[in-house]
This record gives structure tokens, sequence and C-alpha cells, in this order.
């Protein structure tokens, strides 16, 4: 049931995220009067539609993604202008400018994408991916701002107890023999729940104090009491030689002592001020960007599971079948409280959105950065006609061309449709491949438990 729960509450909140994207895209586009002929969420078959004024407005069976459509996304095709494609893909772009250009109806000239400003199509174009920075942003400040970062800190009360433990470089250490319990701990006495009080004569309030202490203090009998079914017990112990790892270094060790227990956690969770929250942005965006880079890696690994039998990176690529699944588990596991449960939930999804919104920035057609890298070669080209106007005396109009002697200048997004073909047949084979991956070799967050 709370597995369930958690793929519902996911999914809700993904579709949400897909619709505020289209409505980013839409609600420029309308505004600038570009005719917006359907919004939809999803894709495949049609699950719902009503259509108002112009638009028809639907849900779709497969929540994985969403579009809107514009008429006249492609101009028509520049006289005397050859194609340079061979004759086959120079016949295709035709057809798909003909598809297009069919859905203008007399009188929709003006109201036409391609007519649009560059700074316009920009606008339009971020719409989408701006919206998902937005949720972003919201629910990172309300992670943060009001549920808390999370702090886990050692607490001074024993939770478990090594056995045994040996000085550095001894034969039993190389071996890994234990006959008979004889860490430091173990000969001191130390019981589980004993609450460290003092080390050496010095009072302990925080775990930090008494490593210090241990680890400057190998082969040194010291003094440490704590307190024990509601009295103060002495007792005496001396830590053994261990190697440790010099701090910031891979390789390069000191001799540290060590008494062999671990100590419990106090997990809670403290808000963060809002000069604080843009630090955490920051991190974030980094983090997000090194995801991004590191794909190709990632769908690496996903193939070795699917191809080789690999197990499955808990790090690696994971589709939108996978990240519900993540949700349900969220939801179902008992090894998180509910403040845990909903801060990992509402992480998850601020995540997804801020992907999203980097993703989508790529200059690749057909995502959203491919439209917005067109449109800043448009304005591009239209300056320098501009330039090399008033440095002839000609007379410019508002779109780059001559006024009114020469013809417009637009970007033929039409002429990178092999480009735009190539992008979203390797998406879909990524889909297909993540999906398939999700469904038979699932991340597992909690392993077996």
């Amino acid at each position: 049931m709370l597995y369930a729960l958690g793929v519902l509450v996911f999914a809700g909140g993904l579709l949400l995220s897909i619709a505020l994207h289209e409505i980013g895209h839409m609600v420029p586009a309308k505004k600038f009067g570009v005719k917006v002929t359907q919004y939809m969420v999803g894709f495949g078959p049609t699950l719902w539609s009503r259509r108002r004024g112009d638009t028809e407005y639907g849900l779709k069976a497969l929540p994985l993604g969403g579009y809107i459509r514009m008429i006249g996304m492609v101009p028509p095709r520049a006289d005397g202008k050859v194609s340079r494609w061979p004759r086959r893909l120079a016949t295709s772009i035709e057809d798909f400018r003909r598809i297009s250009r069919a859905e203008v109806e007399p009188g929709d000239g003006p109201r036409e994408f391609y007519r649009l400003t560059p700074g316009k199509k920009m606008i339009v174009m971020l719409g989408g991916p701006s919206m998902n920075l937005v949720i972003y942003l919201v629910l990172t400040v309300a992670l943060f701002g009001i549920l808390g970062k999370p702090h886990y800190d050692a607490t001074t009360t024993v939770s478990t107890i090594s056995q045994c433990v040996f000085p550095a470089n001894s034969a039993e250490a190389v071996k890994g023999t234990c006959a008979h319990p004889n860490s430091p701990a173990v000969l001191a006495g130390l019981q589980p729940k004993d609450r460290v009080v003092s080390l050496g004569g010095q009072p302990i309030t925080k775990w930090d104090q008494a490593v210090k202490i241990i680890e400057n203090s190998p082969g040194k009998p010291l003094t440490m009491v704590v307190h024990r079914d509601g009295k103060d017990v002495a007792l005496t112990i001396t830590p053994v030689e261990n190697l440790k790892l010099v701090d910031g270094s891979a390789t390069k060790t000191h001799i540290a002592g060590y008494i062999g227990i671990s100590v419990g956690e106090h997990h809670y969770y403290q808000t963060l001020g809002i000069t604080e929250i843009p630090g955490q942005v920051g991190s974030q965006f980094s983090a997000g960007l090194q995801a991004l880079g590191s794909y190709p890696e990632k769908i690496g690994s996903v193939w070795n599971t699917v191809f080789h039998g690999k197990p499955r990176d808990i790090n690696g690529a994971i589709g939108v079948v996978g990240i519900g699944r993540l949700g349900g588990d969220l939801a179902q596991t008992n090894r998180l409280d509910v403040q845990d449960k909903v801060f990992a939930l509402i992480g998850l999804l601020a995540g997804v959105n801020l992907l999203l919104f980097l993703f989508n920035l790529l200059p690749l057609l057909p995502l959203d950065g491919g439209h917005v890298a067109g449109a800043l070669v448009e304005a591009a080209k239209r300056g320098r006609a501009r330039l090399k106007a008033r440095s002839t005396g000609t007379a410019v109009g508002p779109d780059g061309g001559a006024a009114p002697a020469r013809p417009q200048i637009f970007v033929d997004t039409a002429q990178m449709l092999p480009v735009m073909y190539a992008v979203a047949s390797v998406l879909i084979l990524l889909t297909l491949l993540t999906l398939y991956a999700d469904i038979v070799k699932p991340v597992n967050l909690f392993g077996n438990g």
C-alpha cells in the first residue's frame, strides 16, 4: 500500500512538472500571438482531451514528456535556395516542410512561430525549462527552509564493539585471524549503551573530543569514565596502534590509536536561513552538471547490466519508471522515519526538475536548447545584415532585411531535420534501454530489506 502511494505521489508530481513545463512554452507563445493547436501531457494514445478556442488540451497514456503544437515552426522554402543535403534527405526535408505548412490555414500567416523575432522565440523556448527551474527552486527552498537540512552527529554512546583488533602490521592482522576477543574495548569492559563521560581526565561532550584523545594515545593507558545503568563507572583502556590515512591523502598513512568501537548517531533537521540556501543550490547545480556530463558513462553501466548481467549501479542512469519505483521504495521502507521519507521524496522530485532544466538547455534539436541556438544564429545573421546595411547606407527592416527590397532573414530549422531525427532516435533508444532495465533489474535503494 505504501509502495503504491509513493509511486502515485511521485507520478503526480512528475505529471505536474511536465504540465507546467508545457505551460511555460504555451503562455508566452499565445502572448506573442502564435497559434497553439495542441497542449498535451504525455505521449501515445489520447486518454482525454477538450478543445478551447484554437487549442486542444489533453492527457495521453505515456507520461514520458509532453508537447505543444505551434503552427509555422518552419518557414516556407526560400526561392532559389538549394539544400546541401543529399537528394533523399532533401526530399524528406521538403516533405516535412509541406506537412508543417499544411497546418497553416488562411489568415494564420501573422500567427506563425517562425515570424517571431529571435528574442521572442527564445522566450517561448526557454519558458519550459524555466518552469522546471522555478519548480526546483520552490521545492528546494521549502525543503531546506521549512523541513531543514539533515544532520548526522556522532553521539558519545557506544553502539557496537569489535571483538578483535591487532596492532598495525602484526601477523594476526595480516592473516585476519581472531582466536580470542582482545580489542581494547573488550579488555576494558566497555558495553553497548555505555555513555562516555570523560577520557584521560578530559570531559567528553562531543565524540570528536574522544577521537582526538584516542588517536593521540596509541599504547598509553587512559582512564575512561562511562555512565552505565544510572551510575558512573571508571575503566582503563589502552588504544592499540592502527594505520590511518592522513587527511586529504589517498595513500599516505600515520600511526593512530584505536579502541574498536562505534558510537551511535544523533539524527536531526536544521532549517537554513535564506542566505544559506543559495550555497545548497550552487552545490546541487554543480552535481547536476557533473551528472549530465557523466551520462554516457552511466548509460554504459546500464548497458552492461542489461546485456552482460552486471549488477545495477545505484548511481547509474535511470528512467521515469525507475524513478517512480524509487518513490515507492522510499515510501515503503521502515529504515526511514516520516520526515526522512518526505525529505527524500521532495528532494527526488526537485532533482528531476533540475536535471530536466539542464538537459533541455543542451543545444540539440529537438530539445528546447536546439531551438534557442537557432534563434541565436538568426539574431546574429540579422545583426550582421544590419551592420552591412549601415555600412552601405541601405535601409534595414525590422527582420534584418533591407526595407523593403531584401527578403526577411529566418533560420530554416527544417534543414536540421536529419540531425533532429538522429538525436530523437538516440533519445528513444536510451529511453527504451533504461525502461527495460528499470523493469527487469531495477535500482534497489535498500537491498533486500
